[in-house]
């Protein structure tokens, strides 16, 4: 069945006829196309140049639309009611100040969207674990209720579920900081924060403002949604929506806890128990992830034996703790989503044995101290990109650190210090961007360099 056009059509009229898209990556080329379609007349402006967005403007092909690339034109900035801007863009930018003061709208994606959504939403976000719960709540939700869409900073905009016109029963999208800095009226039904720890302080003043960003996707709900927290995050105040909490170090009388080697979920009177080693995952943090997922399942009435058979099928993702493969007794991880430091120290925690720790990357100005703590669980620190000498600065003390050039140096130094049963882990603690396009781009050089060994 298809959406109602007629709904579609009233929230599209209260859309200026000219809108200005900043960034043409992908959620920027998604708003294009669907403004277009809307008989929008888009203007896309970008600091990169035409060659190296040959990819996105080879996608809109047809798509009606001027561009100025290679930098911003100031005019551009105030001649738009409205602006959509790229997740990557900082909310602060002078030319979005002095736009903003002379009247105009500014928005990303995530809220484009969610103004032609009316099937319920439930938003996950969190500093580490939310591509990894979002992949697997839809995997859960998916069996029990065809259609649903998967979404958002996951890698499908949410904008293309509006586009392609068929509703789905529920929308599950992973938001990111970025993402919530610029949302209006985004209110999803379930709102999930796993965790929030220091990271993106590149971007942020302080911590605090980091996390008041996270705590946003609250920020709309009204008190007959969801939210659904780690009691390990101090929120305050402010959330007027019902609140659920998952913990993996309490026993809570309602939520969902970890008790020796189960995993329990209490609601009302209502009691469910799972064995921790249902799924495949592993480490604390995905016990967290876990957690959220058979809570939310539950608060949705979906069946005990459909999410333990959903559950225990879900093999993980790419990039994410991935086992790569085994050489001589030596075991290679590749773990290049984990671009912060807390995220690799709940890698490190999941392992077992000594590890080889390959780091490195653009540095993101949190501190690194907090591996030090894990130092004897790491038998040498092998360091690439721009933030090698600042990590060295911290970690040097405490472990074993070698600089290379190149993440192939680094995997093989690695692989010369190892022993049987260690394991090479390459968990980065930082960006790609100084030496690859994206944490996928760098993960799969490791794995093929890996592969090759």
């Amino acid at each position: 069945m298809k959406r109602d056009t007629e709904r579609l059509k009233l929230a599209a009229s209260r859309i200026p006829d000219r809108v200005l898209v900043v960034g043409l990556g992908a959620s920027g080329v998604s708003c294009v196309r669907f403004l277009a379609s809307l008989g929008k007349r888009v203007t896309v402006t970008d600091m990169k140049g035409e060659s190296a967005l040959a990819p996105s403007l080879e996608a809109l092909g047809a798509t009606p639309y001027k561009g100025r690339f290679g930098g911003h034109d100031r005019r551009d900035f105030l001649d738009h009611e409205l602006i959509v801007i790229s997740p990557g863009m900082n909310t602060d930018h002078p030319l979005l100040d002095e736009a903003r003061k002379g009247g105009a709208r500014v928005i990303g994606e995530v809220e484009l969207a969610s103004t032609f959504i009316d099937e319920p939403i439930i938003a996950i976000t969190g500093t580490n674990g939310k591509t990894t719960t979002t992949s697997l709540l839809g995997h859960v939700f998916q069996a029990a209720f065809d259609p649903v869409f998967v979404g958002g900073n996951i890698g499908d905009p949410l904008i293309n579920y509006v586009t392609a016109g068929l509703p789905a029963r529920y929308v599950i999208a992973e938001i990111s900081s970025f993402q919530l800095e610029t949302i209006e009226t985004f209110r999803p039904r379930t709102s999930i924060l796993l965790n929030i720890t220091e990271d993106h302080l590149d971007r942020y003043a302080a911590f605090a403002d980091y996390a008041a960003a996270k705590m946003r996707i609250f920020r709309n709900q009204a008190p007959e949604d969801q939210a659904l927290l780690s009691t390990d995050v101090s929120i305050g105040n402010g959330i007027k929506a019902r609140q659920y909490y998952f913990s993996t170090k309490d026993g809570l009388e309602e939520g969902a806890f970890v008790k020796g080697e189960m995993l329990h979920v209490r609601l009302g009177g209502a009691r469910f128990s799972y064995r921790r080693d249902l799924s495949p995952l592993v480490g604390v943090h995905n016990t967290e992830n876990l957690l959220s997922v058979l809570l939310t399942s539950h608060l949705y009435g979906i069946d005990r034996s459909l999410i333990e058979e959903r559950v225990a099928s879900f093999k993980g993702l790419a990039h994410r703790m991935e086992f790569v493969r085994e050489i001589k007794g030596v075991r290679f991880y590749n773990d290049s989503k984990a671009t912060n430091v807390d995220a690799t120290k709940r890698a490190i925690e999941s392992m077992k044995g000594d590890i080889i720790l390959i780091a490195g990357g653009r540095d993101k100005r949190g501190s690194y101290k907090p591996v030090a703590a894990m130092a004897e669980r790491i038998k040498g620190l092998v360091l690439i990109g721009e933030a090698a000498g600042r990590i060295e600065a911290e970690l040097g003390p405490y472990v074993p650190t070698f600089g290379e050039a190149s993440l192939d140096a680094a995997i093989s130094r690695a692989f010369r210090m190892a022993r049987r049963g260690d394991s090479v882990l390459f968990s980065p603690m930082c960006s790609s961007f100084d030496m690859f396009e994206s944490y996928k781009v760098r993960g799969d050089a490791f794995k093929k360099i890996a592969e090759a060994l």
